[in-house]
């Protein structure tokens, strides 16, 4: 991770426990990371976990953003205090989701605008501000796209089937946006990483495991870690009980 050292990444929904132990992994790298949350609650609560953590001086840094990124005028102001700070992001983690129940045919309307301007819409403008600052400075970046395994995989039985929609569109994105790069010659990788079941750490313990978020964050850390001509396109993990 020298390659990463003082250079900054922006996780989007720092107030899972993925998007947190992302923040907590690429800080402890030496990378500036930028979690952003719309909830002023949710990043107090964020803050006092992170205490401990920047006590133990961090060889990075950890910065919390009130943001939400389905309002392009909030995104767009992020961004340009970024920029005004840090002169760019050089790697982008799209963690935050919304996966309510709703069915295409029946669903609210409501649900179905909120599923998809915050898994699909959110995810491409703020690529789209990254990337383009990317290109103009010739940055070397990366792009990561926290997904779903029922991408690929749709289940037997589900009600969240307009959830399902966006996932698979972005895995689509995903695949675009790298071809895009390589005509473009941009130094920028993207990759998916479609996940199962994961663990939580406020649910009673179960018989059937699930992925462990610290692996989930340890992939994000590895896929980064690679050399600098090879791309990771897309990861499948779940748990070896799946």
């Amino acid at each position: 991770m020298k390659d990463w050292v003082n250079k900054v990444a922006v996780v989007t929904d720092c107030g899972d426990d993925i998007g947190i132990t992302i923040i907590e992994q690429l800080a402890k790298a030496g990378m500036i990371v930028i979690g952003f949350n719309k909830d002023e609650n949710v990043l107090e609560g964020v803050t006092e976990k992170f205490k401990s953590l920047i006590a133990n001086k961090i060889s990075g840094k950890i910065v919390l953003c009130r943001c939400d990124i389905t309002k392009i005028s909030q995104l767009e102001s992020a961004f340009e205090k970024i920029l005004g700070a840090y002169e760019g992001v050089d790697v982008l983690v799209n963690n935050a989701y919304c996966n309510t129940d709703c069915l295409v045919n029946t669903g609210s309307v409501e649900d179905f605008r909120q599923i998809i301007d915050v898994n699909i819409y959110a995810v491409v403008a703020f690529i789209r501000l990254v990337a383009a600052n990317m290109i103009e400075k010739k940055k070397r970046g990366h792009i990561i796209n926290i997904n779903d395994l029922c991408s690929y995989q749709l289940p037997a039985e589900t009600r969240k089937s307009v959830f399902i929609a966006a996932k698979a569109a972005i895995t689509s994105v995903n695949e675009i946006l790298r071809h895009e790069f390589r005509y473009l010659k941009a130094n920028i990788k993207v990759t998916n990483i479609a996940c199962g079941n994961i663990e939580s750490s406020t649910e009673a313990a179960q018989d059937q495991p699930k992925l462990k978020i610290r692996d989930v964050a340890k992939l994000v850390k590895l896929i980064l870690n690679t050399p600098e001509e090879l791309q990771v396109h897309e990861v499948l993990i779940d748990s070896v009980a799946e």
